[in-house]
């Protein structure tokens, strides 16, 4: 963005970090996507917007699993879509919407969540895309696991790839079976400036659903030895294991096995190859 752009962030909670962040260009609120009057305070002072960029969500699909009524509540968030039908919307989805069986994903795929939060996410994106009432393209991109360095602000939550570094000459289990498409942050960035910098020029774009992840399928195995290789210690401790053949605890949230996805069709939208995993470790612990 330039120094021009006005920004508008809200937050819901854990917001303190990023609250002492406003400045003339950026103005930070918060928000309870599940509240209209919350809402309709907020746009009271705030909008029309030139896009929105909704990546807010209930993450976790443990709990999800444990307040589905309020996973609903917080990733379908109707009356905010309903506020900004005349906005561009670029919504963050998943890419647990497919069941983990039939890999590697096309878009054209049939969905087939098996959690709550995968539900909630794929109704976020029927609600969008088949809105009527919409004025403007929303985008959804079903995002595989975003890794890549430290946000620079707050208690920032670390990724994968910090645990694996936390291993170093420990005995740790990762599992070979369970696969994913996973993307840098810095791509996810590169996609949403896309978007923007189509808005900011004129340039037309089509409501869609899109996968959003890396160039090849990656186990958590893969990205543990890429860890070890890229910190320069040695992955012997490192145990191979299959998920699909782990007994299941009392509990446990059910979670997809293989839902590596094909990116092609985003990365020919927005003019660029999606980093390796070797290219976004190196990219992590440069940076730290």
């Amino acid at each position: 963005t330039s120094n021009d752009d006005q920004i508008f962030a809200t937050y819901g909670s854990n917001g303190a970090a990023i609250a002492s962040m406003n400045s003339n260009c950026l103005r930070i609120d918060k928000v309870d996507l599940k509240d209209k009057d919350s809402i309709d305070e907020y746009f009271q002072s705030s909008g029309p917007f030139d896009i929105c960029f909704h990546l807010a969500a209930m993450a976790s699909p443990k709990v999800c699993e444990s307040f589905p009524e309020k996973a609903k509540a917080t990733n379908v968030p109707e009356y905010l879509f309903e506020k900004l039908r005349s906005t561009p919307i670029i919504a963050l989805s998943t890419d647990q919407v497919y069941c983990g069986t039939k890999a590697p994903y096309l878009e054209s795929s049939e969905p087939g969540p098996v959690n709550v939060y995968a539900q909630s996410k794929l109704d976020m994106e029927e609600l969008l895309i088949g809105d009527e009432g919409r004025l403007k393209p929303a985008v959804c991109l079903r995002s595989s696991i975003i890794l890549g360095p430290l946000a620079p602000y707050g208690q920032a939550h670390s990724t994968f790839l910090h645990f694996c570094q936390s291993r170093e000459g420990q005995e740790t289990t990762f599992f070979t079976d369970e696969i994913r498409s996973v993307i840098s942050v810095n791509d996810v960035v590169d996609v949403l400036l896309h978007f923007w910098s189509c808005v900011k020029s004129g340039k037309e774009f089509d409501s869609g659903v899109f996968n959003m992840g890396g160039p090849k399928p990656i186990s958590r195995m893969d990205m543990a030895v890429a860890v070890a290789k890229e910190c320069k210690f040695s992955d012997e401790l490192f145990v191979a294991a299959e998920k699909a053949k782990k007994e299941s605890v009392k509990g446990e949230v059910r979670s997809p096995l293989d839902i590596s996805m094909d990116s092609s069709k985003l990365e020919g939208i927005v003019g660029q190859k999606f980093r390796s995993l070797d290219v976004i470790v190196k990219d992590t612990f440069l940076s730290e």
